[in-house]
């Protein structure tokens, strides 16, 4: 039997293949990582911090309903900045209540932070587990909020909001009668007006000045909005009278609409529109008769018009009827495109789009929608815009709508067996294109789609397949996703299976197109990791939404009106380089009028990076691993360990623990210092800022020895006890031996084969 000695040298560590013969270097597990922008290889350095954080170790919270927020999920969070940057607003969604934040709190008390918080809306529709929920919209200076069930919000800043959109008809003017014979000493009627001109004045007054003509308006009004949009026009209101025989000249007058109807918060105008003279008593509804425009009334508080506009001063004709119409509410989906805004979706239209007028964001037009239930792809589920197409996601297909040259829209199907159920996972991430979570995993859409560039949809989750299959398809719509481009991530978080919270995460790293994972290193610990929605921060921040989790200080479960009940992760967080994971809340106080919590950090959690099932290429003969040896940065004191495993077994074996820092400098003075609790061995392993000189981070080579019996196949894991590592590559030393595998059949062993 000959022995040939063997090694595995620098092996990049590279990013997740979960396949059955997956690529060596590749990981079966990446927890809690981010790539080095820099120097290469995967870092641990992360943790979460409170976007509040009140800087004290304990503080109040007001009993009258504050106390929710410390205790309810998050169901929505999302960063609006307006006028380049000037004001920027967090709106969060928790416990049926729209609010938003103004900037980074700290202070020493929870009035702190509820001082500025400003409420938009409250009984609000919680989403379920197969629910999208809020859609935050921009357009221009103002951004729109739906979720299909509540009405839709239109939001300015500064605590300036009102509900979106035409969704009641507008009112009808209130037209006076005229009484001509009033001119002929007859005593004026109540409720009528009689103002009046000479029939020789061509300039000014309405009706003809024959005897016994019969002269017929039709007026109508529409409301002009803050966005420039124009109201539908309300339904006619008619006057007409008849000239008497009294010989007075005055013969032509004024109709006065009395009931000039006033409009909704932010109507800044109300047009007026009118027929010409129709002369006949039976030509005296609104139908019969071309409007024109009339006035436009430049406030919404005036209630009175007095219209002396002869009828050849009318030139400019009003709108159609069917260019603004009042607009169904109840869209559960929404984005901005070629100018407008189109909405799409929800229980009451499932497979319906409309889009507004071009520059005006409330006014739909009678027939600028499309209906595409005759297609099979199932419900809308999301819009997206993607280079000049809009990108319509249903169930199981994609379409596209496109703008031609004439002005018309033109839709056709992009693919029909690809479609998603997982709407706030559609980010557009630079340099990929459209990715987006379905049922079978990550996909990406790419390709410019105009000028001769073919459009792809391309599967980029071929190596995600354990994780896949972890996905809880029913809760897809609570899966949530952002790209960051300070990060250079698309992270999505997602609920697994037998579980309605996200718990586990993907991350799509941009600098190597590979992937890994946001997870805790075990089930018990996933309410760590409950971040049950994700949005991103004009500084390219993940902000993380959150449901905070409260038990006994036994580890019981309990709630926040508990005394001794300790609260994780406790409202918005953020992904950053902090030195712990949160802060534990304890409720210590609980009086009338307030309750008092004191703060503690939460230690950072362990990470691993776990490599792949390694066969060394060929699994018919048998194998024995006598050391892996790793390249990392060094860290100084903190201990890094090694756990191997082999044979398809689950259980680790562990390899010990090896300081992150040069061999020959361990236990000696030249040892870097590093942050943490200080070694009475060396004084010098306690940074002090100011005073400890540190070295440059270098990369050096660790060896763990585990000398593995004969083996098929081997792994092996890096983890540190909330220490950050990096690890760039590794080695493996080992031998193989020429020894077949065992024929299993043997004398007297069932047979396989029939008889």
């Amino acid at each position: 039997m000959s022995v040939k000695y063997k090694t595995y040298n620098n092996i990049e560590a590279a990013g997740l293949d979960q396949r059955y013969k997956g690529e060596i270097g590749k990981a079966d597990s990446i927890s809690n990582f981010r790539r080095d922008p820099e120097g290469g290889g995967w870092l641990s350095d992360r943790g979460i911090e409170p976007w509040w954080n009140p800087g004290t170790a304990s503080f109040l919270v007001p009993s009258t309903g504050a106390d929710q927020f410390l205790s309810e999920k998050i169901d929505s969070v999302y960063v609006w900045t307006k006028q380049n940057g000037e004001q920027s607003y967090v709106l969060i969604e928790q416990a049926g209540v729209l609010y938003y934040l103004w900037g980074a709190k700290k202070g020493t008390a929870a009035t702190d932070f509820f001082r500025d918080r400003i409420i938009l809306d409250t009984g609000r529709h919680i989403p379920k587990a197969n629910e999208a929920g809020t859609q935050y919209i921009p357009y221009g200076n103002r951004l729109l909020i739906i979720n299909g069930v509540d009405k839709p919000i239109w939001f300015y800043g500064n605590s300036k909001f009102r509900e979106f959109g035409f969704t009641l008809p507008t009112p009808q003017p209130e037209l006076l009668d005229i009484q001509p014979n009033y001119l002929a000493g007859i005593r004026l009627q109540e409720g009528v007006a009689c103002p009046n001109f000479k029939a020789a004045d061509s300039y000014i007054g309405l009706g003809d000045v024959s005897t016994d003509d019969i002269s017929a308006y039709t007026y109508k009004i529409s409301m002009i909005m803050d966005t420039g949009s124009e109201s539908p026009l309300s339904s006619a209101a008619t006057v007409t009278w008849t000239i008497p025989s009294d010989g007075d000249t005055h013969r032509k007058f004024g109709v006065l609409i009395k009931g000039l109807p006033v409009g909704k918060e932010g109507c800044v105008a109300r047009r007026i529109y009118r027929t010409k003279n129709q002369r006949d008593s039976t030509k005296s509804t609104a139908q019969d008769g071309v409007f024109y425009f009339v006035k436009q009334i430049n406030d919404n508080s005036t209630d009175f018009f007095i219209d002396i506009i002869p009828d050849q001063s009318l030139v400019n004709r009003a709108t159609l009827d069917s260019d603004s119409i009042v607009t169904e509410m109840g869209y559960s989906f929404g984005t901005t495109w070629n100018g407008r805004l189109w909405l799409a979706g929800g229980s009451s239209h499932p497979t319906k789009i409309i889009y507004s007028a071009q520059g005006f964001p409330e006014q739909f037009g009678a027939f600028n929608f499309f209906e595409i239930g005759t297609s099979k792809g199932g419900q809308i589920t999301g819009l997206t815009t993607y280079y000049n197409n809009l990108l319509v996601f249903r169930e199981s297909s994609i379409e596209v709508i496109r703008a031609e040259s004439s002005g018309l829209f033109t839709i056709s199907q992009l693919s029909t067996t690809i479609g998603t159920t997982a709407t706030n996972t559609i980010r557009l991430v630079p340099d990929v294109g459209v990715v987006f979570l379905t049922k079978d995993g990550f996909y990406n859409i790419s390709g410019g789609l105009d000028g001769g560039s073919a459009v792809q949809i391309t599967k980029i989750s071929q190596n995600l397949t354990k994780e896949v299959q972890r996905i809880n398809v029913s809760a897809l719509p609570r899966a949530y996703a952002a790209y960051s481009p300070k990060e250079k991530e698309y992270w999505c978080h997602y609920v697994p299976a037998g579980s309605t919270i996200p718990s586990r995460g993907l991350v799509l790293h941009l600098d190597n197109l590979e992937w890994s994972q946001r997870k805790a290193s075990d089930k018990s610990l996933d309410y760590l990791f409950y971040f049950t929605c994700l949005t991103v921060d004009d500084a390219g921040n993940f902000l993380l939404g959150t449901k905070p989790t409260w038990m006994l200080d036994n580890g019981s479960p309990s709630d926040p009106s508990v005394l001794n009940a300790n609260g994780y992760l406790a409202n918005l967080h953020v992904w950053s380089g902090a030195n712990s994971w949160g802060n534990r809340l304890r409720l210590s106080t609980k009086l009338q009028n307030s309750w008092t919590y004191t703060l503690s950090p939460v230690a950072l959690l362990q990470n691993s990076w776990e490599s792949n099932w390694i066969d060394f290429e060929d699994n018919s003969i048998k194998h024995r691993v006598f050391s892996v040896e790793a390249e990392i940065i060094t860290f100084g004191d903190n201990l890094l360990f090694l756990d191997w495993g082999f044979d398809h077994d689950y259980t680790w074996n562990s390899a010990g623990g090896q300081k992150m820092a040069k061999p020959e400098t361990v236990f000696t003075t030249s040892e870097d210092a590093v942050l943490g609790p200080q070694n009475s061995t060396i004084s010098k392993s306690f940074f002090i800022i100011g005073q400890t000189v540190l070295s440059d981070q270098k990369v050096t080579r660790i060896r763990w020895d585990v000398n593995t019996k004969l083996v098929d196949t081997f792994r092996f894991r890096l983890r540190s006890s909330g220490y950050p590592f990096q690890v760039l590559s590794y080695h493996i030393n080992f031998d193989s031996r020429d020894q077949a595998p065992l024929n299993q059949r043997a004398t007297g062993a069932r047979s396989s084969q029939p008889y």
